[in-house]
């Protein structure tokens, strides 16, 4: 009798999973900087470390290079590698937005408008969702990216690009646009982004790579429960949530508010972040970032999302068409 009480109680210690998470940077990530904060991992038996990464592009590919089990990212980061024969799967979707991502330009090179980012020199993260996004954000004024120059730059370095006139204008998160402003003394304005919900949704999601999802499903169940949690305490402890964002992101609490006010939170899977894939993949292969897969892209992303761990926590929450 005792001995076998005595190993249940160690097996229950050795139970707890070791992973490391690689985490982008922003307010967009509340919900799994929350996990992290409250260490909402521990009560489904993961011990877990986080990499931290100034966007989803470099966190994504940590997690595939075997450096971390999980990343957050976007679904424009996983529709480029997917379209490149990359295969790790999205396993939740935690966020989404339209305005979460700005255009941002100096007056003094007489960017007031839009149309007027003709033949200027624009940054942002390539293969990124700000790529996407400043590609998407362009064809609502008529222009491509063929229109302008696009200067690879991290979120941090265009900040200070563009205070010190590296740049005319950057494409990147709501939260680097405020800085730049701040830091510009007036010269940095943010452009008009109206209609962009028409053309432009960006999907924040936990990735997990093809050999966590094979051989450790019940961990992936665990992670994702550990999301559920964290999007549970946001809406009951909405002010304490925010707070710890703000910690996080270094941000002061009324701009990380502001910041949160224009997302949707919320854990699922459903058929929209398929078509997101689906378009992001078809603007890899027009932006010549890939070549076309052979198979119908629409299958290829149905593939490469995981919803069997967020259909054993929560199955109302995942609406895809089987």
């Amino acid at each position: 009798g005792l001995s076998a009480l005595s190993l249940a109680s160690t097996s229950a210690h050795a139970a707890a999973q070791k992973v490391v998470i690689a985490e982008s940077q922003g307010f967009s990530w509340a919900i799994p900087y929350l996990v992290s904060s409250k260490n909402l991992w521990k009560s489904h038996g993961i011990e877990a470390s986080t990499l931290q990464f100034t966007s989803g592009r470099l966190a994504f590919d940590a997690a595939v290079a075997g450096k971390a089990q999980f990343a957050t990212s976007t679904d424009s980061v996983v529709g480029l590698a997917g379209a490149n024969g990359v295969r790790s799967y999205i396993v939740a979707e935690f966020t989404r937005l339209s305005s979460g991502m700005v255009v941002v330009a100096r007056t003094d090179r007489g960017i007031n408008t839009p149309a007027q980012l003709k033949g200027k020199r624009i940054a942002t993260t390539l293969g990124s969702s700000g790529h996407y996004f400043l590609s998407r954000y362009l064809s609502l004024h008529g222009l491509t990216l063929k229109d302008v120059t696009v200067v690879n730059l991290r979120g941090p370095d265009a900040v200070t690009a563009i205070t010190q006139g590296g740049i005319d204008a950057f494409a990147w998160g709501w939260d680097a646009g405020q800085q730049a402003m701040e830091q510009s003394a007036g010269k940095v304005v943010q452009l008009l982004a109206d209609g962009l919900e028409r053309v432009f949704v960006s999907h924040y999601v936990l990735t997990a790579n093809e050999e966590v999802v094979h051989k450790s499903p019940k961990l992936v169940e665990g992670a994702v429960r550990a999301l559920l949690d964290a999007e549970a305490f946001y809406r009951a402890q909405t002010d304490e949530a925010i707070a710890l964002v703000a910690q996080r992101t270094k941000s002061t609490v009324e701009t990380t508010r502001e910041g949160l006010s224009n997302v949707k939170l919320g854990v699922r899977l459903d058929e929209r972040l398929i078509d997101d894939l689906v378009l992001n993949g078809e603007w890899a292969v027009e932006s010549g970032l890939t070549q076309r897969p052979s198979q119908d892209l629409r299958q290829l992303y149905r593939g490469l999302v995981y919803p069997d761990a967020l259909r054993a926590a929560a199955a109302d929450r995942v609406t895809l068409s089987r």
